[in-house]
């Protein structure tokens, strides 16, 4: 009889280790544009951390989870959201090594996500694989070991989205509990849940039935990926470093004016107007989805090529505009600390179009160096001539801090 209690306590035993290597919630982070709420970002990690290096340790499962607040959300605004913060947060070999999967990710976002939504990306040790779910059903796995921490850096890497959005994400599980009622109580209902799984199957029968016609060209067409690949991988060798918050702190403070009156000579009505505003939330808060919606449509499909040549140009786009930023001095010297960040819009030959804040620091001092900044910047480096597009929108995020 005692044996058999024994055996039952270590199975008991056996069960708590397991359950206790499930993935906990780390740290919740609210995401904000245009001062509206737009979604949750969650880490789960196996071992509740404040560091960033224990979080991208490949030895241990994780998770990344988005939870949609926002009545509807881009699906495709919050992937070039996400492949600029990876952009910036992987060195250059890692963006090379990842193009083919970050095309296959990539191409998972479509349409809108709804108030609800949860996409879930999950990371399994024991195999490496990384797998994407929304709602439930899962879109696709990502057989490569490394692929799940180029995504996560981009959340917690050097650049985040914001100082704050970093730093709620490591709480080490010390979540507060209202806003955890709030994460939690974000579902999608049973006939969203159905929708997904029903547009999802559908996509899966149409890429069976198209795929004997894909079959005969396959000569032709399968090793294009290879060729882009390679011809990719010298481009990154030009060395783009990714812009770190020490040049936003220090180099940048000594020359501010010789850049300031050229931008003014380009456009002066439109610098004036549109970068002057502390808060341009009433430039465009609703039409955004829309508009990434009417897009969609005509974007060219993605390549690897294609996604190394956003990532590189996305991160000279950024260094050029740290130099230009100056940290205010009455800011400094009343020790104000802050992250703003902003949406730009340049044509083809790196004119400014447009700027608008997605998100505000407390300060207004800071706030319009932000724009200030950026009007000093253009004009900006010329698209590149993969992208071949007329105008190319990039977001800005600043992060003023001081020197410890």
């Amino acid at each position: 009889m005692k044996s058999t209690k024994l055996v039952f306590a270590l199975l008991l035993f056996a069960t708590a280790l397991t359950v206790k290597a499930a993935p906990l919630l780390n740290g919740l982070a609210l995401e904000q544009q245009f001062n509206k709420d737009q979604y949750f970002a969650a880490v789960y990690s196996e071992r509740l951390s404040n560091d960033s290096a224990s979080l991208l340790d490949n030895n241990m499962p994780r998770a990344l989870e988005i939870r949609v607040v926002a009545d509807h959300l881009s699906a495709r605004r919050l992937r070039n959201q996400w492949m600029e913060g990876i952009a910036i947060n992987n060195p250059a070999d890692t963006l090379s090594g990842q193009a083919d999967n970050m095309v296959t990710f990539a191409n998972l976002f479509s349409g809108r996500l709804l108030a609800g939504d949860i996409l879930r990306i999950d990371f399994a040790a024991s195999s490496g694989a990384t797998s994407v779910s929304l709602n439930g059903v899962e879109l696709d796995t990502i057989k490569n070991r490394d692929f799940f921490n180029t995504l996560l850096r981009a959340w917690i890497g050097s650049v985040p989205p914001s100082t704050e959005f970093r730093d709620n994400l490591m709480k080490s599980g010390q979540v507060k509990g209202g806003l955890l009622a709030t994460f939690e109580a974000l579902k999608p209902s049973a006939e969203r849940m159905a929708q997904v799984r029903a547009t999802y199957e559908k996509e899966e029968q149409v890429a069976a039935a198209s795929a004997p016609a894909k079959s005969e060209p396959k000569n032709e067409t399968k090793p294009e990926p290879a060729r882009v690949v390679a011809v990719a991988k010298p481009d990154l060798s030009a060395d783009i470093p990714a812009p770190t918050l020490a040049a936003i702190g220090s180099a940048a403070i000594e020359k501010p004016a010789p850049a300031r009156p050229e931008p003014k000579a380009e456009t002066p009505a439109v610098a004036q107007t549109q970068l002057k505003p502390l808060k341009p939330t009433t430039t465009r808060p609703a039409t955004p989805p829309m508009d990434d919606e009417e897009e969609e449509e005509d974007e060219a499909p993605l390549t690897a090529d294609m996604i190394l040549a956003r990532q590189i140009y996305h991160s000279m786009l950024l260094r050029h505009t740290f130099k230009h930023i100056n940290y205010p001095k009455r800011a400094m010297e009343r020790g104000q600390e802050g992250s703003v960040r902003l949406n730009v819009t340049i044509d083809s030959k790196g004119n400014v179009i447009d700027v608008a804040t997605l998100q505000e620091s407390r300060f207004s001092s800071l706030n319009r160096e932000a724009l200030d900044a950026v009007e000093r910047a253009g004009p900006y480096p010329a698209t590149p001539s993969q992208l071949k597009m007329n105008e190319y929108k990039f977001t800005v995020p600043i992060t003023f801090r001081l020197p410890d």
